[in-house]
């Protein structure tokens, strides 16, 4: 996306790419992209310049901020100048499901996955990206657009990758907190297991893309 970006703004434009942990925006090495190490969260927004970006965009990230997702919003919000756009895509994590009943791993998954209630014992929205239209309305934002879309994809594509990388991520955490049971450890074993197969098709995420202005002062 950072790279997208300088590439859209040109060479008199400027690009400031913020992460919690930036070593892969790094090794990027653009004139006119900044990167900063920021919470959205939690650090100032002085770092960034309140009033001072055209647009302001995330993408997959909102969602992982269960239950602070407006906090978010309303500080992407602040960072806007009059009239700047705030854009978000992001998903409905509990719609994904293996879409043929035969394969091996069809009924272990669904047992374990249980149209998203895997995410919601964990404290997650399973079906956060419909909500961004009331969000962004709820945090001032005007011109409110929203589409959303779907695929069927196959284990060892780029979204079976980032499936893989997320879930092993989220066990590594319950690992390090100790909320890494010995049942929680197989269920995690269930829905990796596939990803790597490309003969396991599963309906993705339900990816939703929200943007929205701030009013004209």
């Amino acid at each position: 996306m950072a790279v997208w970006l300088t590439q859209q703004v040109g060479a008199n434009g400027r690009v400031v790419a913020t992460d919690v942990d930036t070593t892969y925006l790094n090794r990027l090495d653009l004139p006119n992209l900044e990167v900063r190490r920021h919470n959205i969260l939690s650090d100032s927004l002085d770092m960034l310049g309140p009033g001072s970006f055209d647009l302001v965009c995330t993408r997959l990230m909102l969602f992982w901020l269960a239950g602070k997702q407006e906090i978010a919003i309303r500080r992407m919000v602040e960072c806007l100048r009059s009239g700047g756009w705030l854009i978000d895509e992001d998903g409905d994590w509990g719609m994904v499901a293996p879409v043929d009943p035969s394969h091996s791993h069809y009924a272990l998954y669904h047992r374990v996955w249980k149209n998203g209630e895997w995410w919601a014992s964990r404290g997650y929205d399973p079906t956060f990206g419909q909500k961004l239209p009331m969000l962004f309305e709820r945090c001032g934002l005007v011109n409110i657009r929203h589409e959303a879309s779907a695929a069927v994809v196959r284990g060892g594509s780029p979204w079976g990758r980032w499936w893989l990388q997320s879930l092993e991520g989220i066990r590594a955490s319950e690992r390090a907190d100790g909320s890494l049971t010995e049942e929680r450890d197989k269920e995690y074993g269930v829905l990796t297991a596939p990803l790597t197969d490309p003969s396991f098709w599963f309906l993705n995420a339900l990816i939703h893309a929200c943007w929205g202005q701030r009013e004209i002062s």
